[in-house]
């Protein structure tokens, strides 16, 4: 059996592959990266000789060390890892640049060009936005019910459009582009839907990654955005993402699997590299 895992922030996605067959599974961080936890996440596996590559990446995963038992654990840079992924997921070529945005808790933009990975910028506004403003503004963390309500929102009822502001388009942008993020809250006294509000935490968030990342793609002469990560699961941020994005001649690719793609690169990156 083959296993790498992703430590992130707020989800860990573990990949086990065996006989070809891959699966994937994720579980709440609720403790930094050790081999007690290792151990107890693969309590049904002989850790002598059950795995044949243990690779690790993401947040403080060198606390780990080289070994558990005497299976050797292979550390892969989180760039590399994330990189990796998003383009086997993708099913595209490096041969010409290619931003790879990592909506994850924080938001990563990496270079993807000719089989190399560079991190090149990114924000801290990110999936752990939409729980802590969510947390803040609704009362709740919890994911699913976030995405519920914003389903059922509309950004529009927080949201000061350009229509709203100077009565019709600016530019390239036309008149129903965002021009401030809740600024319609401030303007009106009558009370706003929960629905309403989680809507617009999901545009802001969507919005965000997508002025970065196209911003960093006109930089870099890519022609091409992958999106990956678990952010766009989020109702409603893939399609803030994807109309902030075509305002400067984007269409963003999200890749199927694009939540575990971090985990799946670290394994790809270990069968190259196992001496890591």
């Amino acid at each position: 059996m083959d296993i790498s895992i992703d430590f992130g922030i707020t989800v860990t996605d573990i990949i086990k592959r065996e006989k070809g067959v891959i699966s994937h599974e994720m579980m709440l961080s609720k403790e930094e990266p050790s081999l007690k936890l290792l151990e107890n996440l693969f309590s049904d596996v002989n850790l002598e000789t059950g795995i044949n590559l243990l690779a690790v990446t993401g947040g403080k995963h060198l606390n780990l060390g080289d070994k558990i038992k005497s299976t050797k654990i292979v550390h892969v840079n989180e760039i590399d890892a994330i990189g990796e992924g998003a383009m086997n997921l993708s099913g595209l070529s490096s041969d010409n640049p290619i931003i790879i945005v990592s909506a994850g808790s924080g938001t990563a933009c990496i270079l993807a060009n000719n089989g190399s990975y560079m991190h090149c910028s990114g924000t801290g506004v990110g999936g752990g936005t939409i729980l802590g403003l969510s947390k803040l503004l609704l009362g709740t963390a919890d994911p699913i019910e976030i995405a519920e309500l914003a389903k059922t929102g509309n950004e529009s009822g927080v949201d000061l459009i350009l229509e709203d502001v100077v009565s019709g388009p600016i530019g390239l942008l036309p008149s129903d582009t965002t021009a401030v993020n809740f600024g319609k809250i401030s303007k009106i006294d009558s009370e706003i839907s929960r629905q309403d509000i989680a809507a617009g935490i999901v545009n802001l968030v969507g919005q965000t990654a997508a002025r970065v990342a196209t911003s960093v793609a006109t930089t870099f002469n890519a022609k091409e955005i992958v999106v990956v990560g678990r952010s766009p699961s989020f109702n409603g941020l893939k399609k803030s993402l994807e109309q902030a994005a075509s305002i400067m001649g984007f269409s963003p690719y999200f890749p199927k699997n694009g939540e575990y793609a971090s985990a799946l690169g670290a394994l790809l990156v270990a069968e190259k590299n196992p001496s890591d």
